[in-house]
């Protein structure tokens, strides 16, 4: 039977969904994020212990007044999954504070025996009117969890964003990018630092080993149709654990606010990487909403079972 329990991670209250198939827990206070994912007491996502107990308070009166804090302010990588708006020349090197790490409200559904529905709902962002809901849908003895990521314009004027979910991984892993029906054979697309990235070409698609102690920062963006993306991890438990992300992709990389739909970041400071995965832009005028719906997958195999041959 689905399990939920109140918990703790880096100081923060949390809710965990524990499934028979994975468990995963939100931290509603710093961004709604998820900040695990995983199975057998594995944790897919990375969690950076030195910013436990610390978000910033900002005391502004106006959108510009919170630019200016937001932009002086340090740059917070808590870790886990968060939905960031595109494109990243909207708003630099801070994402928008009360999207990114604001106090998200946290509601609790349990429709039946089996299914558990999580609702974070953002506050409205005191810079562009903007508010996200992610809502995410876990269903006992299935190994998939649903989320959408729901944009409401709240402001007086229309705005053309995407959305943007980066998921940030623990190292060592191997990102998975595949092939789809119409892009095939894409050349990997250098975002910046793109001459430290090591990827190869194999059977259906490219793949990425993302070393441990790499201490190279890199980006490569990825012009797929193929709608999923995976990120591989071997735990020290002897077992291969996958994650599959699964969503609509479109062939025409110019309705991405970046010309990409997957990418991956490789950190130089911390051991962690990226699996970030993009919707297409849309403008929304006051009132109207966008959503976009990713369902992440978990496979666990015997790590000495897997196949050797390299393919996507």
């Amino acid at each position: 039977m689905i399990q939920v329990r109140k918990g703790s991670v880096l100081g923060f209250p949390s809710i965990t969904v524990a499934t028979a198939c994975y468990e995963v827990t939100v931290v509603p206070g710093i961004g709604g994020r998820i900040m695990g994912f995983g199975a057998d007491g594995i944790n897919l996502l990375y969690q950076n212990e030195a910013l436990a107990g610390f978000r910033p308070v900002y005391d502004a009166d106006s959108a510009e007044e919170m630019r200016r804090q937001r932009i002086e302010g340090p740059l917070l990588l808590y870790g886990g999954e968060k939905t960031w708006l595109a494109p990243q020349s909207d708003w630099g090197s801070n994402a928008y504070a009360d999207l990114d790490h604001g106090d998200y409200e946290c509601s609790l559904l349990k429709k039946d025996d089996r299914t558990v529905e999580l609702v974070l709902t953002s506050p409205i962002c005191r810079e562009t009117g903007l508010q996200l809901v992610r809502t995410i849908t876990c269903i006992d003895g299935e190994p998939y969890m649903d989320m959408e990521q729901k944009l409401i314009n709240h402001s007086a004027v229309p705005v053309t964003k995407g959305l943007w979910q980066v998921t940030m991984l623990n190292r060592p892993g191997t990102a998975l990018i595949p092939d789809g029906p119409l892009l095939r054979g894409e050349e990997p697309i250098p975002i910046y630092y793109g001459e430290n990235a090591s990827f190869q070409q194999v059977e259906g698609g490219w793949q990425m080993e993302l070393q441990l102690q790499e201490e190279l920062e890199y980006k490569l963006g990825f012009a797929t149709d193929a709608g999923c993306a995976s990120a591989r991890h071997e735990a020290g438990n002897g077992q291969m654990y996958t994650l599959t992300k699964r969503f609509e992709a479109k062939a025409d990389v110019a309705a991405y606010p970046h010309g990409t739909v997957v990418e991956v970041y490789n950190a130089s400071k911390y051991a962690y990487y990226e699996l970030e995965v993009h919707s297409p832009a849309c403008t929304l005028r006051p009132g109207e909403s966008a959503s976009f719906a990713i369902r992440w997958e978990l496979d666990v195999v015997a790590a000495a079972l897997f196949p050797a041959s390299q393919h996507v």
